[in-house]
């Protein structure tokens, strides 16, 4: 094609995809390559307001999972959007060539999907797809969305179509099967059951959670389907996380270590400069008195202020040089040291087994969560049958929080006993200090959360309510009870 020149400083330089709309080009000012998006010719005088909203929302995105959007040119032909220079693969190409993959990866795309659909919403932007013919994917496992806002070409999808669309996308990439709707559910998960066995995970608990994000998200009314993109991602974010914390720890401990080292390296430095310096002290001393032995002493108190001196250093340096910083004890703030220690195997165990073994081992028992899940399992009744902290890793005990799913139906209270109609007001109601809140009608995270700015210890089971999927429905003990800080609080949420 001919080159053209756009505002001066695009220079285009070829046509991509094979389409008459996306150009590869150069930025003359900046000395880098862009792309560039022709908008569609039935941008007019008279809704070209509607578009140049649509780019400021666009440009004021900074997200690494959505395509960056670094300028627009209007030109009497139309208008121009110049966008990151991307390489990659589309995301469904890439899913073929791959096959099945580790279910640790899975969790990670459909993460970042989430992430960008997340991401875009808060920006106001409603208007996005994730179909992975427009999403691009390089070679680590990187995305970019680039179908949102003025870059959507065709039809965007609803926040349901877009949750489906990432529950099909795990299926597939942990199966290496291609999705049909028209498949049995039956079938699905017996599918999703087979590849989540055969992955190989050394996380005992991935299994069951991942199983139970891609029916969510699917939409099996058996598992309850998300209420929004948002409680999807939060579910992604969360293993995420759990599994970023045992696989990225080491690094993050080896950064902080090469720090203290650094810190402890110095010391020893200045120690031995301090011993050099006794040392040349010393001489110095020496070769006065030869020089001077004839003469009257004087006393003089320098060498020895000199000598303490360098004394304390190289002690320090010692110190720091020989000191383990696995051994040295932090403080939570209440006077209570932290120490390693391993994880044991609590599966299998009742609440009060459990709670034994962690307090030997000095954990507190106000960073334990305690999930109540009813389970079709007569061995496993009333006993733990999930931990989140894998046995055998090292934790410290004030460091984050393990969670233990007990085999237990929610029968200590009866929906809505004594409880009313649940609040419609949520986090926003004021209350009192020293009064529990009225959590009824709250979802689960909000409730955790609220909960624990409170300082109240909080359990919660998961059984059929009479509220929706997620929410709670009844609580002990109820709105406005007076509880101190530490006090227990449980709370029942809908399957």
């Amino acid at each position: 094609m001919n080159e053209r020149i756009l505002a001066g400083r695009y220079r285009l330089q070829e046509v991509i995809g094979g389409t008459s709309d996306l150009f590869l080009a150069h930025d003359e000012s900046l000395r880098r390559k862009v792309a560039v998006k022709r908008l569609p010719g039935s941008v007019t005088d008279s809704n070209r307001h509607h578009w140049e909203q649509e780019i400021a929302k666009a440009a004021g995105l900074h997200h690494p999972h959505l395509l960056g959007v670094y300028d627009v040119v209007v030109e009497s032909e139309g208008i121009y959007l110049i966008t990151e220079d991307l390489d990659g693969d589309t995301l469904s190409r890439w899913m073929r060539l791959q096959g099945a993959l580790p279910v640790e990866r899975a969790i990670d795309i459909a993460r970042q999907l989430a992430s960008a659909i997340v991401q875009a919403e808060k920006h106001k932007i409603v208007e996005i797809s994730i179909d992975p013919s427009t999403v691009l994917i390089n070679q680590d496992g990187f995305l970019k969305v680039i179908g949102y806002g003025p870059l959507l070409s065709g039809r965007a999808q609803t926040e349901r179509d877009l949750q489906k669309t990432i529950g099909v996308l795990l299926f597939e990439m942990l199966t290496g099967k291609a999705y049909s709707h028209l498949s049995p559910m039956q079938q699905v998960v017996a599918d999703v059951q087979q590849a989540l066995q055969q992955s190989g995970s050394e996380h005992s608990w991935l299994i069951e959670r991942t199983e139970r994000i891609v029916m969510r998200a699917l939409g099996n009314m058996d598992q309850g389907s998300f209420a929004t993109i948002h409680e999807l991602h939060r579910d992604l974010k969360a293993v995420h996380h759990a599994l970023g914390q045992q696989v990225e720890r080491p690094t993050q401990q080896a950064e902080s270590t090469s720090a203290v080292g650094r810190m402890k390296g110095s010391m020893v430095e200045a120690a031995q400069e301090g011993i050099e310096k006794v040392a040349q002290l010393r001489h110095l001393e020496f070769a006065k008195r030869v020089a001077e032995k004839s003469a009257p002493k004087r006393f003089s108190l320098l060498p020895y202020i000199g000598g303490l001196v360098v004394v304390v250093l190289v002690i320090a340096g010692l110190w720091w040089s020989l000191g383990d910083e696995t051994s040295t004890a932090s403080n939570d703030g209440k006077g209570t040291s932290a120490h390693q220690f391993t994880m044991p195997s609590l599966i299998g165990k009742t609440e009060q087994e459990a709670l034994q073994v962690l307090a030997d081992n000095g954990y507190p028992e106000g960073k334990i969560q305690w999930v109540y899940s009813a389970k079709d399992d007569a061995e496993t009744k009333g006993k733990i049958y999930r931990q989140s902290v894998d046995p055998g890793k090292s934790v410290a005990s004030q460091e984050g929080m393990i969670i233990l799913t007990i085999n237990s139906a929610a029968d200590a209270v009866k929906p809505g006993e004594g409880q009313g109609k649940p609040s419609d007001q949520g986090a926003n109601k004021p209350v009192a200090e020293g009064e529990v809140p009225d959590l009824r009608g709250m979802s689960q995270q909000d409730a955790e959360q609220l909960i624990l700015k409170l300082g109240y210890h909080y359990k919660f089971y998961i059984s059929k309510g009479d509220t929706p999927s997620g929410t709670v429905y009844s609580q002990m003990p109820e709105a406005g009870a007076k509880a101190a800080q530490g006090a227990d609080v449980t709370f029942y949420v809908s399957q």
